[in-house]
């Protein structure tokens, strides 16, 4: 039902962002403020997001599929709307205002986006109009040199790219110096042997909405710690709280004794230091008790450093698919649920787990989930280590 709506109309903004609160009311809970803001959990897991779709873009991406169906003249709908609403004349040069509905207005206002992300790549067929269609660097010639340009050449409104090109060649008359200039800037525009084609973003890249949308939000740079976090052997609750970790968005003690929400920021583990991530992770003793027998139980033994280190640690030598990096990266996600678990046990419960126990947890959702994997290389080769999480030996490989 949402998509049919966000592909039929170019929705209000207030319907969007109502859209944008439920969701994000279903994410975080209550009314109080999100820990991420939503514009970053939208972005791209890569991006250090939560992959979830800006319903605006999405939106803008779906009616550009209707857009680009108007321009190479491809659906039933496309066809209807050349007969009665474009009719003798091109869609890009279409007024915006006059007595159009309000959902077509829309399209038209889409315009001068998916003009900037079509190619037209000129061959020997008829479908390009030479004076209104944006083939000529992204734009119309009528754009870029009005009206009397037409007059001038004395080939009419009607007028097709193909009239313009003799034996494979450029061949504009010099009837005014405007058209002599054009002669001049289109012979760095290749004439292709075959037919016209129009591309979306690349010469030969097909039109996707998917590609639409990725192509008109705007990026941003790669985070480093993503494939740490999703992975395909992932937890999604353990992923989904360490992704919190790496955006330093877990509310910890410190947080919320500047927002002046409790009285005081001690470690709820009893250690009298100030609860802060990088206390939490893996500097307090109790966690760092934890992090310690779950590293020997991965067969390494390493002093353990402040958090940045130990998730840089955790990026050299996590990485891949291979057994040993998989069971690192699951072993990591789970000890920083596991403890966060904890954490809010002892805050909001009052109640206590003994560190073994913890551990234990750790273990078994690790090797429940390990022994899931059918592709996970359980040999001898990983004798000890399946031996350490209570793997069994798979087929050796």
């Amino acid at each position: 039902m949402q998509v049919y709506w966000y592909s039929a109309f170019l929705l209000p903004s207030s319907i969007a962002k109502e859209c944008d609160r439920i969701l994000r009311k279903f994410l975080w809970g209550g009314q109080g403020p999100s820990k991420v803001k939503w514009t970053e959990v939208c972005k791209p897991m890569a991006e250090g997001g939560l992959g979830i779709k800006d319903l605006m873009t999405w939106n803008r991406g779906l009616l550009l599929k209707q857009v680009r169906d108007i321009v190479i003249n491809q659906s039933l709908w496309a066809r209807w709307c050349h007969v009665y609403l474009i009719k003798q004349s091109n869609f890009w040069s279409l007024p915006t205002n006059g007595l159009h509905s309000w959902s077509w207005r829309q399209i038209l206002l889409l315009r001068p986006v998916a003009k900037d992300h079509h190619i037209y790549k000129c061959g020997r067929e008829d479908k390009f109009s030479l004076w209104f269609d944006p083939w000529m660097h992204g734009e119309s010639v009528h754009t870029l040199y009005g009206h009397r340009v037409i007059h001038d050449s004395l080939l009419g409104r009607l007028a097709l790219v193909k009239e313009v090109i003799k034996d494979g060649r450029w061949d504009w008359s010099a009837n005014s110096s405007d058209l002599v200039d054009i002669q001049h800037r289109v012979q760095d525009i290749p004439i292709s042997v075959i037919l016209d084609s129009i591309s979306w973003v690349a010469l030969g890249c097909s039109f996707s909405t998917k590609l639409a949308r990725q192509s008109i939000r705007a990026s941003s740079a790669e985070v480093v710690w993503h494939r740490l976090v999703w992975h395909p052997a992932k937890i999604p609750k353990h992923a989904f709280c360490l992704w919190l970790a790496m955006r330093r968005a877990h509310r910890t003690r410190d947080k919320l004794l500047a927002l002046e929400v409790i009285n005081s920021a001690s470690c709820v583990f009893n250690c009298g230091e100030v609860e802060s991530l990088e206390h939490l992770f893996f500097h307090c003793p109790f966690s760092h008790n934890i992090w310690r027998v779950v590293l020997a139980t991965c067969n390494i033994l390493r002093p353990i450093s402040q958090w940045m280190d130990e998730v840089q640690w955790m990026l050299d030598h996590a990485r891949g698919h291979m057994f040993p990096a998989l069971v690192r990266k699951l072993a990591f996600a789970a000890s920083i649920y596991h403890i966060w678990l904890e954490r809010n046990r002892r805050c909001f419960k009052n109640e206590f787990m003994p560190v073994q126990e913890i551990i234990d947890r750790i273990k078994h959702d690790v090797a429940s989930k390990l022994r899931l994997g059918r592709k996970t290389q359980r040999c001898e080769r990983h004798h000890s280590l399946c031996e350490n999480w209570g793997i069994p030996l798979g087929e050796k490989t």
